[in-house]
């Protein structure tokens, strides 16, 4: 079944509504280009643009989706890319470019009462520019049908207007991830002991474990010892991919109530010398002064952070599943590190 199939809109064309569908369409999509990109190599390139372009869309909808009171869980996501996926693998690359042409057409109409009807500024651009997308992607499809292959022009386009050049886009998403993503943040989440935040990496853990869309780069606790002193222990990996490293994350913030002097001890291991160690002290974590009070504050009340490095297109989701959990969290953006460190 395909997506549009599935989602007749009736009489219910909401701006909330039409937000859940295009979240969800996009997220559909993921699973479509991506299994299309792996059974059909000579489009490989062309096929995971557009799986990016889609991935793309899915962040676009997010945050105006919870600004609308619109949420997709994880479990749905996984849902919808797993339909895509199905549908992808049991056509041809001919009968999906049928349906897809066919389904755009479908899409454009949604799209464009979004936008026509938005409440604000930002809704209608993002109306605009899924109309946009839509048509890329059947210009492209119907160039291949007519044995006149425009190239894709307009899908690179797109992407390139929203800061994703042509060498990124051909990247298969999961190689990306391993690669290090787009951005890499610490989410710490404070719990009132130990033993509720030692859970709550637990629980952590076997959830991220148990779905296909979630792989973060660490996890792990934070607390004073009876001495007075900040311990930490991690949870999994102890290196990232490409970024700091769970290890590295939590040595700067266990070393926040010292001023930084406790990294001397070498909470960093042999991964940097002292310039790098500066560095990310005043700059990795992006963390301001009241920021590390607040830290420090909570560490010296005796209450325990749970601290997870994940890649933006994560972060939400652990945010929620934290919350879930019991924790306060936030969230600071760190710097990359070239080498693996941890």
């Amino acid at each position: 079944m395909t997506f549009m199939e599935k989602e007749r809109f009736g009489e219910d064309r909401s701006e909330r509504a039409l937000l859940k569908v295009a979240w969800e369409g996009e997220l559909f999509g993921v699973g479509l280009f991506e299994t299309m990109a792996q059974k059909h190599p000579e489009h490989a390139d062309l096929l995971t643009a557009c799986a990016t372009m889609e991935w793309f869309n899915v962040h676009y909808c997010e945050p105006l989706g919870h600004a609308a009171g619109v949420h997709v869980s994880l479990k749905d996501a996984e849902k919808e890319g797993r339909e895509g996926e199905e549908f992808a693998r049991h056509a041809s690359f001919e009968n999906i470019a049928r349906v897809a042409i066919a389904e755009t057409g479908e899409a454009d109409e949604l799209y464009k009462h979004l936008s026509k009807h938005a409440h604000s500024a930002e809704l209608k651009t993002l109306g605009d520019d899924l109309y946009e997308h839509e048509n890329a992607l059947r210009d492209w499809l119907k160039s291949e049908l007519d044995g006149h292959s425009d190239g894709g022009a307009k899908i690179f386009a797109y992407l390139e207007r929203h800061g994703i050049s042509r060498d990124q886009a051909v990247i298969p998403r999961k190689r990306r991830e391993d690669l290090g993503g787009d951005r890499q943040v610490l989410v710490l989440a404070f719990f009132d002991t130990e033993d509720a935040a030692d859970a709550a990496a637990t629980a952590l853990r076997k959830w991220e474990r148990a779905s296909e869309y979630m792989k973060v780069d660490g996890i792990g606790v934070l607390v004073r010892d009876k001495g007075g002193q900040v311990k930490e222990h991690k949870l999994g990996r102890r290196a990232g991919k490409r970024g700091m490293g769970i290890g590295v994350a939590l040595g700067l913030v266990a070393a926040i109530p010292t001023g930084g002097l406790s990294l001397a001890g070498g909470v960093l291991g042999g991964a940097a010398g002292g310039g790098i160690i500066g560095h990310f002290f005043h700059k990795g974590l992006k963390m301001s002064d009241q920021d590390t009070a607040r830290i420090s504050g909570e560490l010296d009340a005796g209450h325990a952070a749970v601290g997870v490095l994940t890649w933006d297109f994560e972060t939400e989701a652990v945010l929620d599943k934290l919350k879930e959990l019991g924790g306060t969290p936030e969230t600071h953006e760190v710097a990359k590190l070239t080498a693996e460190t941890g």
